[in-house]
């Protein structure tokens, strides 16, 4: 917000003075305008640098990412499904991968490291599991998942968010995404310790029954977009770093204090010691979560739209991390966000389209992500066993196919 501000006033200033400086002295002025043009062989080729560089790469990336196949496949949980989401957090474990970008390669051809997105979908009544990913990546990926859900169905499937006839005219849209309410290797309270206490319950399964009563002209859209997280370059000119492992270092030495020693902390904060260590041994995903309620006026639930802001509350526990949403359309940066506020319904078309897309690590967005190793990430998506007694499995189930009156894209 200041940073508009200040580029505002440095705008109108601009605006301002110079027809003025021209008008009281022009004889001046036009010696002034002649000496910088003197001078541009010096000061031009540094301009069309910072310039140029960063809309190439804007188109490059965007290119590339734009070249590459995506399919989009849906996942329905059998009968024998596991009782433990350790079994995703397997998938999970398998999926993680190195894969070193070059900065020529960055720059020449925009080469990005692609994510996937996990996805859970809820509308009249019924929830559903899908995936986008690379279509190169699709059988290691289908094979995997067979391999710990035995009696799983993985279709592949139209993109659902493109079936979805959104206009902003006739429909409102609410969108959340998600950042860490602390630094990221403190971590979230995992599936291991849920099962591990026999009276707790799965906080998905708790999030999952809330997605149910979303109405039939309503669509709640949840999307977990997760690449491996590695060294990484923060700009195109520096060498890449390992953010985690040297925030993790300097969390660590908060927590113990300038004393240094573990022994004489509180049982507490040991603990707390011990599961950021934890987490370190285990591959780490670089993750963005997006959330979208999208409905026709008339049918908009205040309630539902109200589950947003709430969508990870049941995942928070005293002394973890937790999860905090805020509206990306006010974080669209300058001057985006003005033109988005000044234009009736086209922020919310173009965050639609973002969802569409699944763009959060490239452009044409890019996001707050934050990292989640494989078993935070299992906690948070996993396919869940379902009990007949649960009030999830009566909510017509997750094998149903789509409506008969779902419009269809060709």
């Amino acid at each position: 917000m200041r940073e508009r501000v200040l580029y505002r006033i440095i705008l109108l200033s601009v605006l301002l003075v110079v027809p003025l400086f021209i008008w009281v002295a022009p004889m001046f002025a036009g010696a002034l305008f002649g000496f910088f043009v003197s001078l541009s062989p010096l000061w031009l080729p540094v301009v069309l640098a910072l310039v140029l560089l960063p809309t190439w790469l804007l188109y490059v990336k965007s290119q590339y990412v734009a070249s590459v196949p995506h399919t989009v496949l849906e996942l329905k949980p059998g009968e024998n499904t596991p009782r433990t989401a350790r079994a995703m957090e397997m998938v999970f474990y398998s999926l993680y991968y190195r894969n070193e970008v070059t900065r020529f390669a960055e720059l020449s051809v925009g080469q990005v490291r692609l994510p996937w997105s996990f996805e859970i979908v809820a509308h009249n009544g019924t929830v559903r599991f899908f995936m986008r990913i690379p279509t190169a990546h699709r059988a290691a990926i289908e094979s995997r998942i067979r391999s710990e859900y035995r009696d799983i169905d993985i279709d592949e499937a139209q993109d659902y968010a493109r079936v979805i006839p959104y206009s902003p005219l006739s429909m409102r849209l609410e969108s959340r995404e998600f950042q860490f309410t602390k630094p990221d290797p403190y971590p979230i309270a995992t599936y291991e310790m849920y099962e591990s206490d026999k009276k707790a319950e799965d906080p998905m399964l708790r999030l999952l029954g809330r997605m149910t009563g979303i109405g039939e002209h309503e669509h709640l859209l949840v999307s977990f977009m997760v690449r491996p997280h590695q060294r990484e370059r923060k700009n195109i000119w520096e060498e890449p770093v390992d953010t985690l492992h040297s925030d993790a270092q300097r969390e660590i030495q908060t927590i113990v204090g300038a004393g240094g020693s573990l022994r004489e902390l509180p049982e507490g904060k040991r603990e707390l010691v011990d599961v950021i260590e934890a987490g370190l041994k285990k591959p780490s995903f670089d993750c963005g979560i997006r959330a979208v309620y999208v409905a026709h006026r008339k049918e908009v639930q205040s309630a539902n739209v109200d589950i947003l802001d709430s969508l990870f509350l049941d995942f928070e526990t005293p002394n973890r991390n937790g999860f905090t949403a805020y509206d990306a359309r006010n974080t669209l940066k300058w001057p985006m966000s003005d033109v988005a506020a000044s234009v009736p319904g086209f922020a919310d078309w173009y965050m639609f389209d973002l969802y569409r897309r699944r763009a959060f690590f490239a452009p044409p967005y890019v996001g707050k992500p934050f990292i989640l190793n494989t078993a935070e990430l299992a906690t948070l998506f996993h396919l869940p066993y379902v009990t007949r007694a649960s009030g999830l499995a009566h909510s017509r189930g997750t094998r149903l196919d789509p409506p008969e009156n779902l419009p269809v894209v060709a």
